[in-house]
């Protein structure tokens, strides 16, 4: 279509015949509607063309580029064109342009920029014993996916406010952020009641509420604090006031001795927190693909060894084998002709013996047949001449 054509020109060198109008700037929360509005100036007849961040033509004139249900056409005339996007998304952050096609070449910006609400909060405790003996109670309140970075701050008994050891972790290309703030208790009583408090830009002044009780917390029975068992049945226990027990993680900092149980004191209380939990189940599914995958190929490798040296293997033996089946057939021909040739003697030794045995015989009866023709007695000790035919 003609307009398709049109829209590739935003790729020529425009620089000596356009002109830029200032860039505006539009907020608007994750998931609302928004709305882009295009004007030129009256009296003349202009096409008009908005365009994604991405460069991608979203409407030309009343023609819809994007087969997308997100995009809609609120108004169209000669010199203004307005659109409307649903259900706006992080992925719709970025600069729009619409492009006013006349004797010269306008282009109006708007920087779209999308925040993000957080969660709604939630609170753990955990109890942790020092190296010295005493316990104390880390909360740890935790907010996830808000755009810009919360506010977190604590409630104690809806009179004192005060600031946590706050951390941001941010995902998405740095796009959201998942918080989290600490707060250290080393005294505390049954009745106490501590808030987090969350303020964010996108809550248009309200804010989020995460309640605890250390009744919650600790029994019936062990009520007294570590202070306050120190004290003999003379002196009884003062209460104590919410503003002296509680002091600010930043206090905690500056001796040596803290920091290491401020390290193991955020390790424990990131794993009571749900959230975290999530988060670390993830990164070890992650983990355990990677060594199945890694474990799979190692043994695919080991297969095709195996395979390799069972091949080679075989084209030794088949070698093997035909040269000792050329071996025995020679045997066995060697040994065939040796026979053979044992036999051949065997029957001439035997002809030899048949002929010696004939001669004897027809030797005996011609000296049987000469002594009975002998005339008288004087012959016969006279050895008498064999027959030539006999010899």
């Amino acid at each position: 279509m003609w307009w398709t054509v049109c829209s590739l020109l935003i790729w020529f060198p425009l620089q000596e015949a356009s002109l830029t109008k200032p860039r505006e700037t539009l907020i608007v929360d994750e998931g609302q509607a928004l709305e882009l509005n295009c004007t030129a100036s009256p009296g003349h007849n202009m096409s008009l063309q908005w365009l994604a961040p991405s460069g991608f033509t979203i409407f030309l004139n009343e023609h819809s580029a994007l087969r997308s249900p997100r995009y809609q056409l609120l108004h169209h005339s000669s010199n203004q064109l307005s659109i409307r996007l649903l259900n706006a998304t992080q992925q719709d952050e970025g600069v729009y342009k619409c492009l006013q096609y006349g004797d010269s070449v306008r282009t109006q910006e708007v920087k779209v920029s999308v925040l993000a609400s957080p969660s709604q909060p939630t609170v753990a405790a955990s109890v942790l014993s020092t190296l010295d003996g005493e316990e104390h109670v880390t909360l740890t309140c935790s907010t996830l996916r808000s755009k810009p970075p919360p506010q977190l701050t604590w409630l104690l008994e809806d009179r004192l406010e005060i600031y946590g050891e706050t951390h941001h972790e941010f995902e998405n290309e740095g796009k959201k952020c998942n918080s989290t703030s600490v707060l250290r208790v080393h005294a505390y009583s049954r009745d106490t009641t501590v808030k987090c408090i969350i303020r964010h830009v996108t809550l248009h002044g309200r804010t989020l509420l995460a309640s605890f009780r250390f009744a919650d917390l600790i029994p019936e029975e062990a009520s007294v604090t570590p202070e306050t068992s120190s004290f003999t049945s003379e002196d009884p226990p003062q209460p104590t006031s919410p503003e002296a027990v509680m002091e600010d993680s930043s206090t905690l900092e500056n001796s040596k001795g803290k920091e290491e149980e401020t390290t193991q004191d955020l390790h424990l209380t990131t794993d009571a927190n749900p959230q975290y939990e999530e988060l670390v189940k993830r990164k070890s599914g992650i983990l355990l693909l990677t060594l199945v995958s890694f474990l799979v190929l190692v043994l695919f490798i080991i297969v095709q060894l195996f395979f390799m040296k069972l091949r080679k293997a075989h084209v030794i033996w088949k070698k093997e084998n035909e040269i000792s089946e050329y071996t025995l057939e020679s045997y066995r021909s060697r040994s065939n002709n040796e026979e053979t040739s044992s036999q051949e003697k065997k029957s001439q030794t035997s002809r030899s013996k048949t002929y010696m045995s004939y001669i004897t015989h027809l030797y005996s009866e011609a000296r049987a047949k000469q002594k009975e023709r002998a005339p008288h007695p004087k012959l016969q000790g006279e050895h008498a001449p064999l027959p030539e035919s006999i010899v």
